[in-house]
C-alpha cells in the first residue's frame, strides 16, 4: 500500500505565526494528538503536539503537596507557535510505502505524520489508526479486490484465497509470473502479507497450447 491510499487530505493545520492559545483549543476542539504548522507559503515547518504543550510551565496545586510549594519564578507563556513547535518533523511523502510510515510509528511511538509533496507543501496526514484501519479490513474484502486486480491480467488459471490478511495466490507459473501476482496483489489495502504458489510448468508455456503439441502426429 501507499501513503496516497490512505492518507486524510482534509487536516486542520496551523501557522507557524498563529496565537499558541488558539492554536491549543484547535487541539482540545479537535480532538487531535498534533498539528502540522505550515509557514506563509504552506510548507511544513514543524508539529505541534499534545507534548509539545505539555511542556510547558504549570503552576502547582499546593492541595496536592503535603509540605508548601516553594514559590517559583513565573516563566512566561509562549505567544505564538513557532515558540513551541518541534521544528523540521519525520514526514511521508504519498509515494511513501506504508509499510515504513508504520514502523516508523511504531518505533518512535507518535501517532501521526505529515503527508507532504515534491515542494514540502501539506497534502495530508497519515496516522496509526489509519493504518490499523486498514489492517481490520475483512478477509472476504481483501479476496475479492485481489481478485479484480488479477483479474485484469488474464491469468484465468491463477486461484486466490486470503487467511487473516494474508493473499495465496497459486496456480502460478514461472519467475516472472510470481513477481507480477505479488507485486499485484501487495498493492490491495489491508493485505498483510503476499505468498505465491507456483507450478512445474514452464513460464511462457500455456498448458492448453504444450497438450495440443504433444498431441499432433507430425511432431
Amino acid at each position: 500500500m501507499l501513503v496516497r491510499e490512505l492518507l486524510t487530505r482534509d487536516v486542520v493545520h496551523v501557522r507557524d505565526t498563529s496565537a499558541l492559545d488558539a492554536a491549543v483549543r484547535v487541539l482540545a476542539e479537535q480532538r487531535v494528538s498534533a498539528l502540522p504548522v505550515v509557514d506563509a507559503t504552506g510548507r511544513v515547518v514543524g508539529i505541534l503536539s499534545e507534548a509539545d504543550v505539555l511542556r510547558l510551565h504549570l503552576s502547582a496545586d499546593p492541595r496536592a503537596h503535603l509540605r508548601p510549594v516553594a514559590d517559583a519564578p513565573a516563566e512566561p507563556w509562549p505567544a505564538t507557535v513557532l515558540e513551541v513547535m518541534s521544528p523540521d518533523p519525520v514526514v511521508a511523502h504519498e509515494g511513501s510505502d506504508v509499510a515504513e510510515v508504520a514502523r516508523v510509528l511504531a518505533d518512535t511511538g507518535w501517532k501521526s505524520l505529515p503527508v507532504v509533496d515534491g515542494q514540502h507543501a501539506l497534502v495530508g496526514m497519515i496516522s496509526r489508526s489509519d493504518v490499523i484501519r486498514e489492517l481490520s479490513t475483512r478477509d472476504a474484502d481483501i479476496w475479492l479486490r485481489v481478485v479484480r486486480e488479477l483479474a485484469q491480467l488474464d491469468r484465468p488459471r491463477w486461484t486466490v484465497s486470503v487467511a487473516r490478511g494474508v493473499v495465496t495466490v497459486s496456480g502460478v507459473r514461472g519467475g516472472r509470473d510470481a513477481r507480477l501476482a505479488a507485486a499485484v496483489a501487495a498493492t490491495v489495502p489491508g493485505v498483510r502479507d503476499v505468498v505465491v504458489q507456483g507450478t512445474d510448468e514452464p513460464e511462457g508455456v500455456d498448458p492448453a497450447e504444450q497438450s495440443m503439441k504433444d498431441s499432433d502426429p507430425a511432431d
